[in-house]
């Protein structure tokens, strides 16, 4: 894996940095010395994290800019905002070096089937801010990460999780939407290669399983043993150095935890071993 410290003087993009691993990525990024625009729909919690990205680089630049990702708007006014940004700090440097595709809404429950316009309301949502909102801001930033002959790749980290292989009932919006962001970017970079980009942007494409965050905390804690949970997890600054380095690597995936691999070729080897193992699950879920 290649140092942190090639982090410094980088353009970098981070979405959903208002909490869990989009907030330890813009505290590395400040830490190694990267010019940072950080994102997300809350302001105050925006502020919060640029106040101690501040507090561990004091000179070191960064932005806040309050969007919401789900709309074309939000992702056009991230986009202009960050190159504007770019441009005004360094005129001789104003291209994105690095995009992180981290926010993401999430959903945990069952169907309805009493109330399909509710489930189909709460798919489009889902899949609007996951998919269409990478695929929107992915797109708009290509333009400005088309490298000269000769200089670093550009690096679009796109935050996928290991549920989009090994989907539950409870997460059937959330899987999907994850499950289609995997199709679309191994698409982009196929489509980058033909193109001849290859060598001017990598796409990275990040499987994780369970973080120890907020939000993943919020949708665990309730169902199963605190001390279980506390053994599966791992950490989020931890996480979130290793997401970093596989970008400034250009590697094409990440599964991390490394366990994550193990269930993608369980799930192709015994598909209704492990379908009936997420079915135990759920119903685990459901009796508590």
């Amino acid at each position: 894996m290649p140092p942190l410290s090639k982090l410094q003087g980088k353009n970098v993009i981070i979405t959903g940095a208002s909490v869990g691993i989009g907030e330890e990525m813009a505290y590395i990024c400040a830490k190694h010395g990267a010019n940072i625009v950080i994102a997300s729909r809350r302001t105050k919690l925006l502020e919060k994290v640029a106040s101690e990205c501040k507090i561990i680089s004091p000179n070191q630049r960064i932005k806040i800019v309050t969007c919401d990702l789900k709309h074309e708007e939000g992702c056009e006014y991230l986009l202009n905002s960050s190159v504007n940004y770019f441009n005004e700090i360094n005129n001789k440097k104003p291209e994105i070096d690095m995009l992180i595709l981290n926010h993401a809404m999430s959903l945990f429950e069952h169907m309805d089937f009493n109330n399909p316009a509710l489930m189909i309301e709460k798919l489009r949502d889902i899949m609007m801010a996951n998919l269409i909102g990478f695929a929107t801001l992915s797109h708009l930033a290509i333009p400005h990460m088309i490298s000269k002959k000769g200089e670093e790749f550009k690096s679009i980290i796109v935050l996928s999780s290991i549920i989009s292989m090994i989907s539950l009932g409870m997460s059937w919006a959330y899987s999907t939407s994850k499950a289609a962001v995997n199709s679309y970017f191994v698409s982009l970079n196929e489509e980058l290669e033909y193109q001849g980009l290859q060598n001017q942007i990598k796409i990275t494409l990040c499987y994780l399983g369970s973080i120890n965050t907020i939000t993943m905390r919020n949708n665990t804690d309730k169902y199963f043993p605190k001390w279980l949970i506390d053994h599966v997890v791992v950490n989020a600054e931890e996480t979130a150095k290793i997401i970093l380095q596989s970008g400034l690597n250009g590697q094409k995936e990440l599964w991390y935890p490394s366990y994550g691999v193990l269930f993608r070729y369980a799930y192709g080897i015994f598909p209704g071993i492990m379908r009936k193992l997420g079915f135990l699950i759920q119903k685990h879920l459901m009796t508590n």
